[in-house]
């Protein structure tokens, strides 16, 4: 067995042997990938589950760019404090969200009843489902709420936006439990705004990753998740200074370009990633994207 092989993990060790549609299969699914800021905040995320209850509960404000990893770690959390059944009924511990696009109380009240299965009539009143949500989470022994892509609540105007928060304060002291909201720069910004709502809201930052040490030891973690029969030496300079360019320093981006690399070293026999095949996959800059779609 080379160095190599024995670097891997278990899990890609056990793929080598199979057929290569398998190993690509293997490369495309999301893989967990642990790193110092990912484990501060899920430890962060663990003390605020386990908060004793009163009557105003801490809550946490996860800000970072689009595709550069809140979703994945608020998912990984959950995975910890799953679901399950009692004898009376069953229990729900996290309840997660993603923020509705159009504001207000009433579209919030309905995206928690939707998480939860729980049927209502869109023509009930907000003051209906407002109560009908509040008795739902504590009969699920609720523990905490998540509420994702916070940044969609301000595509419904400022009156809209007003009353969202609003109810997400109201929430907080009804449930007695944390909330925890995710989203982008933007979103620090506007709630900074409104002292209460800065009060109770906590920021983390997940900030665009350097070229550092950091960074290196996150290349070697990731590609010890490859199923590749040959090393591809991504902290190695040249390779790592190519996907940082190409990445902008964004995770999600660079677990695309390394899962579109990976598929293609198998496909051409190479069993590696270098920067011939880098440069041949099909991949295009968040800032090239953002010129496209702007016009220019």
């Amino acid at each position: 067995m080379t160095e190599h092989i024995k670097r891997l993990t278990k899990s890609a060790r056990s793929t080598l042997e199979l057929p290569d549609e398998d190993r690509i299969l293997k490369i495309q699914q999301q893989t967990w990938i642990p790193y110092d800021q990912a484990n501060k905040l899920l430890e962060e995320l663990d003390l605020l589950f386990n908060y004793p209850q009163k009557d105003r509960m801490p809550n946490l404000l996860i800000v970072g760019s689009t595709n550069n990893g809140k979703s994945t770690i608020l998912k990984k959390f959950m995975q910890k404090y799953p679901d399950y059944v009692t004898a009376e009924n069953v229990k729900k511990p996290i309840v997660y969200i993603q923020a509705p696009t159009s504001g207000g109380s009433d579209a919030l009240h309905e995206k928690i009843l939707d998480a939860v299965n729980a049927p209502y009539s869109t023509h009930h009143t907000a003051s209906r489902k407002e109560k009908q949500a509040g008795e739902i989470l504590k009969s699920l022994d609720t523990k905490m709420l998540i509420i994702d892509e916070f940044q969609d609540i301000f595509h419904g105007g400022a009156s809209r936006e007003k009353k969202f928060l609003a109810t997400v304060k109201h929430l907080s002291n009804q449930l007695q439990v944390p909330i925890i909201a995710a989203g982008v720069e933007k979103v620090q910004s506007v709630i900074s705004k409104d002292p209460q709502m800065a009060n109770r809201f906590e920021p983390i930052f997940l900030p665009k990753w350097k070229f550092d040490e950091d960074y290196i030891r996150l290349l070697m973690s990731i590609e010890t998740t490859l199923p590749l029969h040959k090393p591809s030496l991504l902290h190695k300079k040249k390779v790592a200074a190519l996907l940082y360019g190409m990445s902008e320093g964004i995770l999600g981006e660079l677990m695309t370009i390394i899962s579109r690399a990976g598929v293609m070293a198998i496909q051409k026999g190479k069993e590696q990633i270098d920067e011939d095949i880098l440069k041949s996959i099909r991949f295009t800059k968040p800032a090239d994207r953002r010129l496209l779609k702007s016009g220019h």
